[in-house]
């Protein structure tokens, strides 16, 4: 596939069963946790978005869908799935997506998005922090319960909820096709665990949850997938020292806002950026 997809709004019901049969591809969901047709269909006549990606042969390859939702008070999207068949990923598809959502919201006159994610998938948290400049604020400990998908490996389903203010400075310069290198105050800030490596799996000390520092590290596996198939104990603990840094780290006013990714004897290390914002902040990094 070497033409770019193309990206369009959901028109019929091919469409809708597209991206219900890209579910099953993507996540192996079984048929019970799958949002089916009368659901899309239902939220699609509500008000939701749900935008495809088309290849050069005019199959589905990808879809994001946001529905419209009220949590917190304030009336904007909740971007609820994004997918990309694997034979269609390492183009940027998925920033396209979310970058097409973001357009549509505004075009509507919405000014946030929200959605979740894993917090211990890195190329996740790269796309939703550093490409488009989300903002991960909160913990959501095991949102959806145990699944029935290969990629949950039957461990709680953890994730980090997420603020997207597509309107900020920094959210604009990105979608304008820009990613600022890291501010260097985040350089050097202190690591909230140490990693060490048994044989090639890398395992998580305890986190220290008393620092002070303005913003600090957490680092987290490179490859997730692989460490929960080949060292399911030292998967459990990882997602436990994170249940535990971001948990206490949000509550005591940090927000993660990017994750940055340094190669250590030829291993890439990323790690999250957890900034602690003055509470006169609007919560845009481009103060620093």
């Amino acid at each position: 596939m070497n033409a770019p997809a193309s990206i369009r709004r959901a028109r019929d019901r091919a469409d809708i069963e597209a991206c219900i049969e890209l579910q099953r591809a993507v996540w192996g969901l079984d048929d019970i946790e799958i949002t089916g047709s009368i659901q899309l269909t239902a939220t699609l006549h509500a008000g939701a978005v749900l935008l495809v990606a088309e290849g050069p042969s005019g199959g589905v390859v990808g879809f994001a869908y946001a529905f419209p939702a009220l949590r917190g008070g304030d009336p904007h999207l909740h971007s609820d799935m994004l997918a990309v068949l694997p034979e269609a990923r390492g183009r940027g598809l998925g920033a396209r997506l979310k970058l097409a959502q973001r357009e549509e919201a505004i075009r509507r006159g919405i000014p946030l998005i929200t959605w979740t994610f894993d917090p211990l998938q890195a190329a996740n948290a790269r796309l939703n922090l550093r490409r488009l400049g989300a903002t991960a604020v909160e913990l959501l400990p095991d949102l959806y319960g145990t699944t029935g998908s290969a990629l949950h490996h039957g461990l709680p389903t953890d994730r980090l909820g997420v603020r997207w203010e597509l309107n900020s400075p920094s959210v604009r310069e990105r979608a304008g096709g820009g990613v600022p290198a890291p501010a260097a105050p985040l350089l050097d800030a202190p690591c909230v665990n140490e990693v060490t490596w048994e044989g090639e799996w890398p395992v998580c000390s305890l986190p220290r949850l008393d620092l002070e520092a303005t913003a600090v590290l957490f680092e987290i596996p490179a490859d997730w997938g692989a460490l929960c198939r080949h060292a399911p104990g030292d998967a459990a603990t990882w997602q436990e020292h994170a249940r535990s840094a971001f948990g206490t780290y949000f509550a005591r006013g940090y927000r993660a806002v990017d994750l940055l990714t340094v190669k250590e004897r030829g291993r890439p290390r990323p790690r999250y950026v957890l900034y602690r914002f003055p509470s006169s902040a609007s919560g845009d990094l481009t103060f620093l």
